[in-house]
């Protein structure tokens, strides 16, 4: 396509922009362009919710729509960034990696978008996108909601940083607690000097009193001023929840519904193009810097390049037998780790063991009757014995078991930092990243109970002599049966709660090892 002064239109620079990505062997690039493309056409802009995590971006943007389609709750909960849309009808869909879109069910979506149940983002999500009927959304205003920064995961900072170019106006949601920490004032100048257009809503007003407000607006409208170079537009005060509730006062909502409707109706051909002149040359420059790559490895001489191959060689598998040498010193760490673990598990099994078997007796002697059903009642209450006595030892043991688990972790990262200190001097991997300290803390605990019933004194030889035993005999010889059952799931289960906390500490060496093992065979 051709403008009137003959010139190439952007909708067909950056049709050329794709084919030459493709051709200069960039697919994610060119993907990346037709993306840009596509939401051009379609007249779409992207007003990105950000802010630090629990300020109730997830909740505010359901606000907005008036539908509850994004996942809340009472912790971090945005793991991926999400981009709510218009559409006829309620629905959504995900893309993972390279993959193309696929269609999800809407009430799933925390499965994909979840701190909880997608953790860092490990199921590799790069777009979530919701489609709704919402008036506010008709005009192509896309509303984008992004995980919290600041948050344990990094992983969701990044997230929402990278998202930061394809942003043509924010909503920035500030709280009291702190008003605005440092990570979202470096996010909003970040934001601000490419988009002119930024709203400030202060959220969850209803859990503050009239002085708690006056005085987080004061100090954030200040710091803002003095960060931006610029009076900040006033902020607004709102509650996302009371909203959705359809309670409560209505504060400053309808001059927030105002302002986007008016970004919508006055700025939004405006914002629209902003991002394609923005994005075309984000676009060009990221695929020159790819040329740019390309050529200088095709330039440098072959002699250069093999002899820099020898030199990585050598440099990693001298790395690798380092690493040999470290695994010793991380094996020393887990026995020092499991022997107090080791000897709690003892002293509970000693001591408890005889309490549980009294309480046990004490319920068999309750039992109304002797009758034939009376062994399957024992062998119930030996489970219910057993797992009253586990929880609770669980419970008390959870803080030091975590403090342990941690511990050692936190250990094996110090040694691989001692690790890549001494490779510093080793030419060649002098740039080899750290360990990812998050991932290793991602092990969680994968015990459950087992009730042993294989091994249940209640095999059909067992009830036959119950029914020829006269009943003193009948149930002594249930007590007899059910106490030796009831030890044998304290000894099982006491040892899977062992064996389950020496997993998670093997898992975290293994995933740190592996970790450190790919990124040097990456050099």
């Amino acid at each position: 396509m051709r403008g009137s002064d003959g010139g190439v239109t952007n909708g067909g620079r950056l049709a050329a922009l794709s084919r030459l990505a493709i051709e200069a062997g960039s697919p994610e690039l060119a993907r990346v362009v037709d993306a840009l493309a596509e939401r051009l056409r379609e007249g779409r802009f992207y007003v990105a919710c950000v802010g630090q995590f629990k300020r109730g971006k997830s909740t505010l943007v359901n606000a907005l729509v008036g539908e509850s389609v994004l996942p809340t709750g009472v912790v971090p909960i945005t793991a991926a960034v999400t981009v709510v849309r218009h559409g006829e009808r309620l629905a959504a869909r995900v893309r993972f990696g390279e993959r193309d879109w696929e269609e999800c069910d809407p009430g799933s979506l925390a499965t994909y978008v979840s701190e909880e149940q997608n953790p860092g983002n490990e199921k590799g999500v790069v777009a979530v996108e919701v489609f709704v009927p919402s008036p506010l959304l008709e005009s192509g205003m896309c509303l984008v909601d992004t995980p919290g920064i600041g948050s344990i995961s990094a992983a969701n900072t990044a997230a929402t940083r990278e998202f930061v170019p394809h942003v043509d106006a924010a909503l920035v949601v500030v709280g009291a607690d702190p008003p605005i920490s440092g990570d979202e004032l470096a996010l909003v100048q970040e934001i601000a000097r490419e988009v002119a257009d930024l709203i400030f809503v202060l959220n969850k007003a209803d859990k503050l009193s009239d002085a708690e407000r006056e005085q987080a607006i004061r100090f954030t409208e200040r710091v803002l001023s003095e960060r931006l170079g610029r009076r900040a537009s006033p902020i607004l005060q709102v509650s996302a929840a009371e909203r959705l509730a359809r309670a409560g006062p209505e504060r400053d909502w309808n001059l927030l519904s105002q302002r986007l409707d008016s970004l919508a109706r006055q700025s939004g051909a405006d914002l629209v193009r902003a991002a394609e002149e923005r994005g075309t040359a984000a676009l060009v420059e990221r695929l020159l810097g790819d040329l740019d790559e390309q050529e200088a490895a095709l330039l440098r001489p072959l002699e250069e390049s093999q002899a820099r191959m020898e030199v990585l060689r050598r440099a990693v598998a001298q790395a690798e037998q380092s690493l040999e040498e470290l695994g010793h010193r991380f094996t020393a760490v887990q026995e020092r780790l499991y022997r107090p673990f080791t000897d709690e598990r003892d002293r509970f099994f000693n001591q408890a063991l005889p309490l549980a078997q009294r309480e046990l007796q004490a319920a068999l002697r309750a039992e109304p009757t002797a009758g034939p059903a009376l062994r399957q009642r024992a062998i119930d209450h030996a489970i219910e014995v057993t797992k009253r006595w586990l929880d609770r030892w669980r419970q008390e043991q959870e803080p030091r078991v975590e403090a342990l688990y941690r511990g050692a972790v936190e250990r094996f990262v110090e040694l691989l930092h001692g690790f890549q200190q001494t490779l510093a001097s080793v030419s060649g991997v002098q740039g080899l990243p750290g360990p990812s300290v998050e991932a290793a803390f991602q092990t969680k605990s994968r015990f459950h109970y087992t009730d042993m019933l294989i091994v249940a004194p209640s095999s059909a030889p067992s009830r036959l002599l119950d029914l020829l035993r006269p009943g003193s005999q009948r149930v002594r010889a249930i007590e007899r049966d059910t106490t030796a059952f009831l030890e044998r799931l304290f000894e099982v289960n006491t040892a899977r709660i062992k064996n389950d906390f020496q997993d998670r500490v093997v898992e975290s060496r293994r995933r740190l090892e592996q970790e450190t093992r790919d990124r040097l065979r990456e050099l």
